[in-house]
């Protein structure tokens, strides 16, 4: 009999309390899934009219996504409060506003590459609240990398897929049309230790700060390494991680302290490139997982991957 989401109960220290709102998640990933299909013909797709707290242009289909997923944690009755990307202030869940667990989402990874319908993703991590007593605060969701309890992405693809990890290892579950549930589909997912492609926008490579552009050229003679770039994280981090290899995006002169946001991108991919055996840095010398938060938006470089490929390019 397949597994399903509930196998994730019986998994490390916390899978047990991971297993319900994970499967908030995957309720979410189902219902986004659902709207990207019918987007074109239900006027979800272009520009929302307004901007994001980081200055860019709010699509229509963010903020449907968003919607959903802050939703689907309610449902749960164990989240207290939801930090995303596209909200300026922690969304606080007020029935359950004493409940354990903070959850950080970017609810639709890659949305410009629906004018092309191509591949995005949902990515999430989870926290356990700082405080008690009081309604959840931003503090309480700036926590390290090596603190988070949980975090995954959902992929919307050809099929949608689930992976996650709860701190002991990373598995892929894989929604199953016939039988409506996400499957188990690929256990036990470790990153090979070469091989692969590295994945980046290379046309900024003039604009990259800290030599980062001579390291990949370094990088690419050393490993022999193809390049690959869909230019949506989920897309690109999920081939790294079955094939290989590196995901990188420097800081450069216009985003001088990086673009990905350290709580919504960073840290949950940082999280399960680690628990499948990969390395995950920000600079030659700070690993992502080691960044102490500041704030819900702040932004930072990030480099991915298998331990050689990522050595390779900041070694």
């Amino acid at each position: 009999m397949a597994k399903t989401l509930n196998a994730l109960a019986t998994k490390g220290e916390h899978g047990s309390a991971m297993m319900p709102i994970i499967q908030g998640v995957g309720r979410a990933g189902v219902e986004i899934s659902y709207l990207l299909r019918g987007a074109v013909f239900r006027d979800a797709l272009g520009a929302a009219g307004g901007e994001n707290v980081q200055g860019e242009q709010q699509q229509k289909i963010d903020l449907l996504s968003d919607e959903i997923f802050l939703e689907e944690m309610r449902s749960t009755g164990y989240v207290c409060a939801v930090g995303s990307e596209e909200q300026a202030d922690l969304q606080v869940v007020d029935e359950y506003a004493d409940a354990d667990w903070i959850v950080l989402v970017d609810p639709l990874d890659g949305s410009s590459n629906l004018d092309i319908d191509g591949p995005v993703g949902t990515i999430f991590s989870i926290v356990r609240r700082k405080s008690r007593g009081t309604t959840p605060q931003e503090s309480d969701c700036l926590v390290a990398g090596n603190e988070v309890v949980a975090a995954g992405y959902v992929l919307y693809g050809p099929s949608t897929m689930l992976v996650c990890s709860v701190g002991e290892g990373v598995d892929g579950f894989t929604w199953n049309p016939n039988s409506a549930r996400f499957e188990l589909s690929h256990a036990n997912m470790r990153i090979p230790a070469s091989g692969g492609y590295y994945s980046v926008n290379e046309s900024n490579a003039d604009r990259w700060l800290g030599g980062v552009g001579e390291s990949l050229q370094r990088m690419k003679t050393e490993t022999g390494l193809g390049m690959r770039y869909v230019g949506s994280m989920v897309a690109d981090m999920h081939r790294t991680l079955l094939k290989g290899g590196v995901f990188l995006y420097p800081a450069d002169e216009t985003n001088r302290t990086g673009k990905l946001r350290l709580l919504y991108e960073a840290i949950p991919m940082a999280f399960l490139i680690a628990q499948a055996g990969g390395k995950s840095m920000t600079s030659a010398d700070t690993s992502v997982l080691d960044v102490q938060p500041e704030a819900l938006h702040q932004r930072v470089p990030v480099y991915l991957g298998s331990s050689s490929a990522v050595d390779s390019l900041l070694g």
